[in-house]
This record gives structure tokens, C-alpha cells and sequence, in this order.
């Protein structure tokens, strides 16, 4: 009997094809292309040294040091597999868990527990009230860090739909993020110690509170964040956006930042956010605009046998605008210049 064409065309391409045939008792392996959760933030915690190094102006210009010889990259701060997040416990047996308990101590674990009266926590509200699955889980794009425009998808609007409605909204046509008016508190930090991180693996600064200072950043005025490094008598001003979990309802008046002293000093270039006075910090308290080439009148300071001790001539400090943002424009300043509303 001659073989039809079909099955010698069948015969032919299955010769073609590699065939493994398993021995027996030969561990089956799981395929080995990458998981998608690989190229999480979660899972590479990418941020910290993004952020850190050297190529995009971070403190590794100040140290010479990379992320890792400085001690920043800590191993709690890897979610490298579901259990990080999904682990519990049930009759002394672990398994998986879809539990938001489960979850929100999984957040609070290495992100902690927000400090200060929020309108969301007081609603009962949790961290996966806000933040998305595509977030945590990631999207299989090997992201850079989480300030990089469009990696959130959290946004106020979600939820406050008739924000439009309001003369305080609208008069600044969407071009101000909502936590600049909204976030009631903020922690920055003066002079971190970067020599005894690394001699000593602790962390040493001094924790400031009042200071709202505004950055553009993904199209936006925001809340920045403000950081002062100190390493061998040489210092870093770093500023990167930020978001506060301290979230009031009613926002700030116009006259909180438009027409301000502080705003009066900046624009005659006397403006001094911290003194360093009895062996103490002080700082200003309220919206500070970061202006490009604003004097940094700030003190720098060594920590030596546990005491602050000031240095002397420190020099000019780098400076490092993170996280994609930038300073704001004079045509920007100008109008803050002016004053609005009631005194």
C-alpha cells in the first residue's frame, strides 16, 4: 500500500522537529522563561539603586560608593516570591492567602505604618483601597523606579469625580497635584551621615517637620521631598517627589503660598530654611518653592561620639533634583509672588 502525500508531508516535518523523549524517572523541569513578576519593582527593588547611582546624579556622586557598598540595598526590601506577601499560617500548615489582613501587613511590614490623622485610614481604608494589582505585581516592563511617570496607576481622581466642580480646583486648571494642597504632614531629613551607615551600618539624621517643598514633576506641581547627606565633610541636597499618607480634607488657602514670606525671602534671595542654633535644628514652617540656583543656607553637620558637631567650610552642595522632577520656572515663581486671598 503507497503512502498518501499527506502522511509522508506529516512524516517529513515531525523528522524536522527536535524530539526529546524523557527517561524514565527524569525530573520534568517548569518552563524556563521569566515570570513577569521578575520585572516588578517588588521583585528587583530597581528603585533604590536607580535612584542611588551615580549615572542619574544620586549620592554615589557624593560617596563614590555604589548602592550596595553603602549599605542601602536591604534584602527585607525583595519580594522575590508570592509567600513575601500570600503566606498564611492555617493549622500550622502554610498556604496561599488572598486575605487584605494578609496583604496590608504584608505593606506595613517594609513600607511601615503611615504617621498622623489620614481621611482614608479613619474610612477604614487600606493600601489595596487605592493601589493596583499591576502595581504590586508589575506589567513584565522592567520599570526604574516607582516616581517614573506611569508606573502608578493610584490617582485621587479615581474616586473624587466631582472635583471640578470646586473654584479651588479648577483655578489652577490641573496643573497642581492634589496632595500639594491636601497632605497635612511631611518628614524630611536633614543630614543623614552616610560615614556611619557605612562604618557602623545605622542610620543617623535629624528628622524635620513644616517643610512642603514644590517641584514639577509628570506634568504637575507636587510635594518633594528634601534630603541632606553629609559624607567625609562634603554634602547633597537631594530633592525627589513624594506623597505624605496624611491626607486632610480640607486643603491649603491660596494664601499659603501665594504672596508668602517665604516667597518674599526667596525672591530677595535671604532665604535660610534651617538654622543650626544651641546645638539644635530649626526650620521654617510652609510651602517653600525650589527655584533653580536658590541659595541652600543649610547647616552640615559630622556626627562624632554620638554628638552633632557643625563643619566647617563644607563647600557649595551637590545638588540632585530625583525622581524626574524638576525645579519650578520663574513664570511659575511669579505668580506665587503674588498674593491671593484673604490675609
Amino acid at each position: 500500500m503507497k503512502p498518501s502525500p499527506v502522511s509522508c508531508f506529516a512524516l517529513g516535518i515531525a523528522l524536522l522537529v527536535p524530539m526529546h523523549v524523557r527517561a524514565a524517572g527524569e525530573e520534568q523541569k517548569p518552563p524556563t522563561e521569566e515570570n513577569f513578576y521578575a520585572k516588578s519593582l517588588h521583585y528587583t527593588n530597581r528603585g533604590i539603586e536607580f535612584i542611588y547611582s551615580k549615572e542619574h546624579g544620586g549620592l554615589e556622586r557624593l560617596t563614590g560608593l555604589t548602592a550596595s557598598q553603602a549599605g542601602c540595598l536591604k534584602g527585607k526590601c525583595h519580594a522575590r516570591t508570592c509567600d513575601t506577601c500570600h503566606l498564611k499560617e492555617v493549622n500550622g500548615k502554610a498556604t496561599y492567602s488572598r486575605d487584605p489582613a494578609v496583604a496590608q501587613a504584608a505593606c506595613e511590614k517594609c513600607h511601615g505604618v503611615p504617621e498622623g490623622p489620614d481621611v482614608h485610614r479613619q474610612k477604614g481604608m487600606k493600601c489595596m483601597s487605592c493601589h493596583s494589582t499591576r502595581e504590586v505585581h508589575g506589567d513584565g516592563v522592567a520599570y526604574d523606579t516607582y516616581m517614573q511617570p506611569g508606573v502608578l496607576d493610584t490617582r485621587c481622581e479615581t474616586c473624587h469625580s466631582n472635583i471640578k466642580k470646586s473654584a479651588s480646583h479648577t483655578v489652577h486648571k490641573g496643573k497642581l497635584d492634589c496632595g500639594t494642597c491636601h497632605v497635612a504632614e511631611l518628614v524630611t531629613c536633614l543630614n543623614c551621615h552616610v560615614e556611619t551607615r557605612v562604618k557602623e551600618a545605622k542610620d543617623v539624621q535629624i528628622e524635620l517637620r513644616g517643610m512642603f517643598f514644590l517641584v514639577n514633576h509628570d506634568g504637575r506641581v507636587t510635594l518633594a521631598n528634601f534630603l541632606t547627606c553629609v559624607y567625609k565633610n562634603r554634602a547633597m541636597i537631594t530633592l525627589a517627589p513624594t506623597f505624605s499618607h496624611s491626607i486632610t480634607r480640607e486643603g491649603r488657602k491660596c494664601r499659603d503660598c501665594h504672596g508668602t514670606k517665604i516667597v518674599r525671602d526667596l525672591a530677595s534671595n535671604t532665604f535660610v530654611p534651617v538654622r543650626w542654633e544651641n546645638g539644635k535644628a530649626t526650620n521654617v514652617q510652609g510651602v517653600i518653592p525650589v527655584l533653580d540656583g536658590m541659595k541652600w543656607n543649610v547647616p552640615y553637620l559630622n556626627y562624632e561620639n554620638g554628638k552633632w558637631v557643625p563643619i566647617d567650610n563644607p563647600g557649595e552642595p551637590l545638588l540632585n533634583y530625583s525622581g524626574f522632577c524638576t525645579p519650578l520656572t520663574r513664570e511659575q515663581f511669579a505668580k506665587l509672588e503674588k498674593a491671593r486671598g484673604a490675609s
